[in-house]
C-alpha cells in the first residue's frame, strides 16, 4: 500500500469526524424550535419530507429551509450556494439560464439544512437538496466539495427537466465527482491494476460503465461511495486532452438531448465518439492505454 493518503480518503474522514462532533455540540445544548411547520408539501420532488421552522431565507439561486438553522447560517448558506453553482454554470459555460428546467411552481433551489434530524445527508433531488451541518458556526468551506458534487448534480436535474433521468448512473455520478472537484484516488497504472484485481471476482469486474441504473451495482456496495474512485478516474479520462478530450460543453449537449428525448447510449455516442457497448467492453484496455500515457 502506499504511502499517501488520497484526497477522497482526507475529505470523507473529515467529514465524518466533523458531522458527529458537531451534533453533539448544538443538540446537547440545543433543543428543535417548537414552532416547526407541521406541513412540508413544499417538497415536491423529493422522497423527503422533512418540516421546517417556517423562516426561509431567499438568496439569487436558491430558498434556504431549515429545522433550526438561524437567520445569520441560513443568509450565510445562501451566499455560499449562490456563489458555488455560479461556479458549476461557468464550468459548463452557460450563457443561458432560461434553459434551466425547474419543477411546475418552482424558481429557484430549494437548499435544506438539517440541524436536528439524525441522518447525515447530502443529496440532490430535482429542484432541491439536503445538506446535514450541524453547527451554526461551521466553516462552510469544509463543505466544498459536497456543495458542488450535489450541484452539479441539480445542474444536470435541471437541464435534463425530468424526474426519473435518463442519465446512467457511472456518468451523472462522474461528472458530479468531477464538479465538485475531483477525487484522484486512481493516480496512476498500478492503482488502476489494483483495482482490477481485487474486483475481478464480484458482479460487473469492477467495470463502473456495468452500473448503468442503481440495481447494477454489486449486492451489498455501498452505493454512495464504492465506485467513485473509477467513476472519477473515467471522467478524467473522457473529459482529459490524453483521453477522449472532449469539455463540459458536450456534456452539457448530451444532458440536453436527454431532455429532448434522446436515448444516453445515442448521444453518448454521437458527443464522444464511442459506442457504450464498445466502451464497456473496452473499458479497462483503455483505462491502461490511458494511465500510461500518464505515467
Amino acid at each position: 500500500m502506499k504511502g499517501r493518503v488520497t484526497i477522497w480518503i482526507l475529505r470523507w474522514v473529515l467529514l465524518l469526524v466533523l458531522l458527529p462532533a458537531c451534533c453533539k455540540d448544538q443538540v446537547e445544548e440545543d433543543n428543535p424550535p417548537d414552532n416547526e411547520v407541521t406541513e412540508a408539501s413544499w417538497m415536491k420532488y423529493s422522497p423527503i419530507r422533512w418540516t421546517h421552522n417556517g423562516s426561509p431565507y431567499e438568496s439569487d439561486y436558491c430558498i434556504i429551509y431549515s429545522d433550526g438553522a438561524d437567520a445569520s447560517m441560513k443568509q450565510n448558506v445562501g451566499a455560499y450556494v449562490d456563489e458555488k453553482f455560479s461556479e458549476i454554470l461557468d464550468l459548463f459555460n452557460l450563457q443561458d439560464n432560461s434553459i434551466l428546467h425547474f419543477p411546475p411552481g418552482y424558481d429557484k433551489i430549494d437548499v435544506y439544512i438539517n440541524m436536528y434530524h439524525e441522518e447525515n445527508i447530502a443529496a440532490a433531488y430535482w429542484g432541491s437538496i439536503f445538506m446535514t451541518i450541524r453547527s451554526a458556526s461551521a466553516d462552510l468551506n469544509l463543505y466544498n466539495y459536497l456543495f458542488k458534487h450535489e450541484l452539479t448534480h441539480e445542474f444536470e436535474f435541471l437541464i435534463e427537466n425530468a424526474v426519473n433521468l435518463g442519465t446512467d448512473i457511472w456518468f451523472s455520478e462522474g461528472i458530479a465527482i468531477y464538479g465538485g472537484g475531483g477525487l484522484n484516488g486512481i493516480q496512476d497504472l498500478e492503482d488502476l491494476e489494483n483495482w482490477i484485481a481485487s474486483h475481478a471476482d464480484e458482479q460487473g469486474g469492477g467495470n463502473p460503465i456495468k452500473i448503468h441504473v442503481w440495481d447494477d451495482f454489486p449486492p451489498n456496495a455501498d452505493v454512495t461511495a464504492y465506485y467513485y474512485n473509477v467513476f472519477d478516474l473515467t471522467m478524467r479520462y473522457i473529459l482529459d486532452e490524453h483521453g477522449l478530450g472532449k469539455s463540459p460543453q458536450d456534456i452539457l449537449e448530451l444532458f440536453t438531448d436527454i431532455q429532448n428525448g434522446v436515448s444516453f447510449a445515442s448521444s453518448f455516442e454521437i458527443h464522444f465518439g464511442i459506442s457504450l457497448v464498445d466502451f464497456e467492453f473496452r473499458y479497462y484496455d483503455l483505462m491502461r492505454d490511458y494511465m500510461s500515457q500518464l505515467d
